[in-house]
């Protein structure tokens, strides 16, 4: 396997391993790949705008161990996986749907309700 990367106005956004380019390239019209793109954002925008062009390239050494790193972290010792295509986002991530429905972050939360 080897390891590809998705690069959106020339940054790369997310490193995957597939066994050639054509499955790489395929793998860029994966639904729920796409969507996270859509909904996942980094400073404060979306990591792809629904219209550029995502390019696939191989990785660089430094995306190679980010990517290896991030798979051994998920993987406990001595088990196998099938986990081939899993994409490990290279840039920090928030997903602000997640942040619509979580008040435990809210500090006035307890100050609601009156003293």
């Amino acid at each position: 396997m080897t390891v590809y990367v998705a690069e959106i106005s020339g940054r790369g956004i997310a490193a995957f391993d597939a066994a050639n380019d054509i499955e790489a390239k395929a793998q860029l019209a994966d639904r729920g790949f796409l969507r996270d793109l859509i909904v996942l954002q980094n400073k404060g925008r979306a990591l792809w705008d629904g219209v550029s062009e995502i390019h696939v390239r191989m990785a660089t050494p430094e995306e190679t161990e980010i990517w290896q790193t991030s798979r051994a972290a998920a993987i406990p010792s001595g088990e196998e996986s099938d986990d081939e295509g899993r994409h490990v986002f290279l840039v920090p991530v928030i997903d602000p749907s997640h942040d619509k429905f979580d008040d435990d972050d809210d500090p006035h939360d307890d100050d609601r309700d009156g003293d």
